[in-house]
């Protein structure tokens, strides 16, 4: 039987049936706008209204302390410029009760992913600086190919070397050298002089933008060699969270701020319950994601939907800036997630609880926390879904793969054409056999639609193979261990 109460979900009410108001429910005054289904407001109770649901999301919580530094992520849309506006107003002098927390913007500029050319890119990125600029708050700048980099560390262990690291002066580069592809900026001063239209871009930064570099190049192969839109959509999520905890991390920062609202978390819930990987969604539209030991990844405005975010934008004159993605203007079957995306925000159009019905079953969902990184997923870093029985759909579908596996297939694309099966061993390439033995089901999908593992990000395939080579020794001395009782 359903395990859904009758008073769980909400009865689909057309909205072309409700009768609206021009009266606010709250103070009776003039309203201008309606929120959820029938919910008139004025603009007053309106900003009550999202200012107390900001606000209690993260006392109620009690995650973030007093005096901590947080990192907030930033990409310029709608969302994340609602975010940004009220941690403003919660730091600001005229706050009833001010925000404890030190906040520090990160943007990452995704636009080598998607083709984008060095003035476009220059551009966005003069865009960004001047919106969080006007904030006050310390900004960074990534680029989303600095995961390839052969330096590039996701580990807890780089925390001890890096976090003393101190964010240097855009002013003062001749002091110290400065990494190529991050560019920070400090509080502004008001006497300071405005550099390139009033925004202090870095000059290393202008001619990487300018110039192409090696990991620029690696990522734009790696994409081109995955076939689908919605393995490419993963990826570049993947890569954006872990360049993002690699920031926490190297500024010594334990939380990190995200700008998802409800109906972005919604279609999140949907498209990854179709991609197999329902095991993870608690974390993935939770309020906070702990997954992770030292860094917890928060959704303040995850009750907001896309309405309110642009409602509250629009009171406010809140300015964002618009970046293409991969699925901009591009038809609705392109990938799985547009696709969800554009089924929910047609449905919620005709019926205005479609978002809050998806959010409530999503609460629901609950996803045990492993103590042991070895039961964790190198790419996601998500608990491994895979240790199923015997007569699993999971072994089902492998041992389908496998028995339908030609001769003709024996040779890997990331073979090295000697074919006696020692190119792993004179190499040192990759196998993909090994690399999908420490993922989970859902980044098992994406490297399968990868033509060469080997391709994926250098500190990804360090991680897989410091994984498979301790699994190995632990077979190895297996006999001489003794059982935990």
């Amino acid at each position: 039987m359903c395990s859904i109460q009758e008073g769980d979900i909400e009865n689909p009410i057309k909205k072309d049936k409700t009768e609206k108001s021009k009266v606010c429910m709250k103070c009776g005054g003039e309203a201008v706008l309606i929120t959820r289904i029938n919910d008139p407001l004025c603009r007053d109770c309106f900003m009550v209204y999202t200012t107390h649901k900001f606000r209690a999301a993260i006392g109620k919580s009690k995650i973030i302390r007093d005096g901590e530094t947080v990192l907030v992520g930033f990409s310029g849309g709608q969302a994340s410029s609602c975010l940004l506006q009220l941690i403003k107003d919660g730091l600001s002098e005229r706050a009833h009760k001010k925000l404890r927390f030190k906040p520090s913007l990160l943007f990452i500029d995704e636009g080598a992913a998607i083709d984008m050319s060095a003035e476009e890119r220059l551009d966005s990125c003069q865009k960004i600086l001047q919106v969080m600029a006007k904030s006050g708050f310390p900004c960074h700048i990534r680029s989303l190919e600095e995961a390839m980099d052969s330096s590039f560390i996701t580990t807890d262990s780089s925390k001890d070397s890096l976090a003393s690291t101190e964010l240097p002066d855009l002013d003062e580069q001749s002091q110290g050298q400065r990494s190529k592809n991050d560019l920070d900026t400090d509080r502004p001063k008001p006497a300071e002089k405005p550099k390139t239209n009033g925004l202090p871009i870095d000059k290393d930064f202008k001619e990487k933008c300018i110039h192409y570099d090696e990991s620029e190049i690696k990522l734009k192969e790696l994409l081109k060699s995955l076939k689908s839109v919605t393995a490419k959509e993963d990826l570049i999520k993947s890569l954006r969270y872990n360049i993002l905890i690699d920031t926490a991390r190297k500024h010594s920062h334990t939380k990190v701020m995200t700008g998802d609202c409800s109906t972005r978390l919604s279609v999140r819930l949907l498209s990854d319950i179709s991609q197999g990987k329902g095991a993870h969604v608690a974390m993935e539209t939770g309020f906070a994601d702990k997954r992770l030991d030292d860094i917890t990844v928060v959704r303040p405005i995850r009750d907001f939907s896309s309405k309110e975010v642009t409602l509250h934008n629009v009171l406010n004159d809140v300015e964002s800036v618009f970046i293409p993605t991969l699925t901009t203007k591009a038809p609705q079957n392109t990938s799985i997630e547009h696709l969800t995306e554009s089924f929910i925000t047609g449905l919620q159009a005709d019926y205005g609880s479609t978002v809050m019905n998806i959010m409530r079953t999503g609460e629901k969902l609950n996803t045990e926390i492993l103590d042991s990184t070895e039961q964790q997923c190198i790419i996601c870093h998500a608990p491994l879904d895979t240790s199923t029985g015997i007569a699993s759909a999971l072994n089902a579908v492998e041992f389908s793969q496998k028995i339908s596996r030609k001769n003709d297939d024996k040779l890997s694309p990331e073979c090295c054409g000697e074919g006696d099966g020692s190119c792993n061993t004179k190499s040192g390439r990759l196998n993909k056999e090994e690399a999908l033995s420490t993922l989970c089901y859902g980044c098992r999908l994406m490297v399968k639609d990868l033509s060469d593992v080997n391709k994926l990000p250098e500190y990804i395939q360090r991680d897989i193979t410091n994984r498979v080579n301790r699994s190995k020794m632990k077979a190895d001395i297996q006999d001489y261990l003794l059982a935990d009782d």
